[in-house]
């Protein structure tokens, strides 16, 4: 939203923009409060229910499934209803199916249920949101404002780990502390039913283009550059589950190695994978900052690059000191993060504005169903191995989609549509 001769602030825009920047922000980052609780009772939910790493990972991804499932039938909606509308019923799915997974939830197949509706509830707050968040702002505060609603998110997904892992460490049972976590998200549906529900017709980040039809079109699909921004998203997406599901285990691995009692360490690698994973807030704001300065794939590029070389050492450590790995995974958290925003807003940028909702429903389909097979496969790979050999595996598995990713990010970056990114500077 342009702000003429009104006072700007923070570089964003009026107080106005700067209010419902924030309100848009909190809402997300409350909602998606308990999407970590899952992993940090993973130790508990796993022992209980007799599930294998495979088994556990089936459930995790689960919940990227729905999100897969539901891009592809939710996000085209977009072309044509008021986005605002679309992302408060999301938000209302994501709170429901988290307060019925601590009552209901019994086994993989019912706790993977239950995942699947709530991330088919988080792709309808997301990707409308970043839809609204980035029509509403200029280019030059574009990229900034989509990585601060987009850094929430994370914020939400990775507080999550410490506060779940207290929590388990202070209640009578996981399904006693995943409530607790689930109730405080309802706080953001109250929220969106104040800022976003009475705006939803009106907010001039709803507003649609014309031409748009509400179904999902692949002819985005031909589109070379889409293919080689997509390539990356998912291989992005793969690489920051994979990491958001197996680090804590890791370390919570290494605290075991290290002497301490199984439920101990579940309990500090929790916390401490909350504290590694919260440096991705500030990485997806920086990465947002620097695609802005210095383009969408050199900056997606360099951060990928930096993740992937963490992910070949990562997995190798679970014998040594457990500070050792609480240190990198600090940088782990970061790269893994930073790059979430530019792919988003690359998007936005290289489609047609009347397609804007098709290909996002293609990015996101595409994403996170790679994403979700990421997991099973370290999981796998777990499974099969051993010990140091497992884990080593399971992250140069990681790393070696980081450089795929980084490969066709650098073929992107010399298309001349690229031009069409970060104002020219691709």
């Amino acid at each position: 939203m342009e702000s003429g001769s009104r006072q700007t602030v923070f570089g964003l825009g009026s107080w106005t923009d700067v209010v419902w920047l924030v309100s848009m922000s909190s809402t997300l980052l409350l909602v998606l409060l308990p999407f970590s609780s899952y992993i940090a009772s993973i130790p508990f939910v796993g022992e209980e229910w007799g599930m294998t790493n495979s088994q556990a990972a089936v459930v995790f991804s689960a919940y990227l499934v729905g999100y897969a499932v539901s891009a592809a039938f939710l996000i085209p909606v977009t072309d044509r209803l008021p986005a605002g509308r679309v992302m408060f019923a999301s938000v209302a799915l994501i709170a429901v199916s988290n307060i019925l997974f601590p009552l209901l939830a019994q086994d993989v197949w019912t706790a993977s249920a239950l995942r699947f509706v709530a991330g088919a509830g988080h792709v309808g707050a997301y990707i409308p949101g970043i839809r609204i968040v980035s029509l509403r702002f200029a280019d030059g505060m574009r990229g900034t404002a989509v990585a601060i609603f987009v850094g929430a998110g994370y914020a939400g997904t990775t507080i999550s780990y410490v506060f779940m892992g207290q929590l388990l460490d202070i209640t009578d049972s996981w399904r006693t502390a995943y409530m607790i976590t689930a109730l405080v998200g309802l706080i953001g549906v109250l929220i969106a039913l104040v800022h976003i529900w009475p705006r939803g017709a009106h907010d001039s980040g709803s507003k649609q283009p014309s031409g748009s039809s509400g179904r999902l079109n692949l002819g985005v699909l031909r589109h070379r550059p889409m293919l080689l921004i997509n390539t990356a998203y998912a291989l992005h997406t793969a690489e920051l589950y994979l990491a958001r599901l197996w680090l804590p285990l890791l370390l919570a691995a290494a605290l075991v190695h290290d002497g301490k009692e199984a439920g101990e360490a579940a309990v500090l690698a929790a916390t401490w994978s909350g504290f590694m994973f919260m440096t991705g807030i500030v990485g997806v704001f920086a990465g947002g900052v620097i695609s802005d300065r210095f383009g969408r794939t050199m900056g997606a590029g360099v951060i990928f690059a930096a993740s992937g070389a963490i992910s070949f050492v990562a997995g190798w450590l679970v014998g040594a000191p457990p500070v050792v790995l609480i240190i990198l995974g600090f940088g782990y958290g970061f790269a893994t993060s930073a790059d979430s925003a530019i792919y988003s807003t690359a998007v936005t940028e290289l489609a047609p504005q009347n397609l804007i909702g098709s290909t996002q429903a293609i990015q996101s389909f595409v994403g996170f169903t790679v994403g979700a097979v990421a997991p099973v496969v370290a999981g796998g790979l777990l499974d099969v191995f051993d010990g140091t050999l497992g884990w080593g595996a399971a992250f140069g598995f990681n790393g070696l989609l980081a450089v795929i990713g980084v490969a066709a990010l650098m073929i992107l970056r010399r298309m001349p549509e690229a031009a069409g990114m970060a104002a020219g500077k691709r």
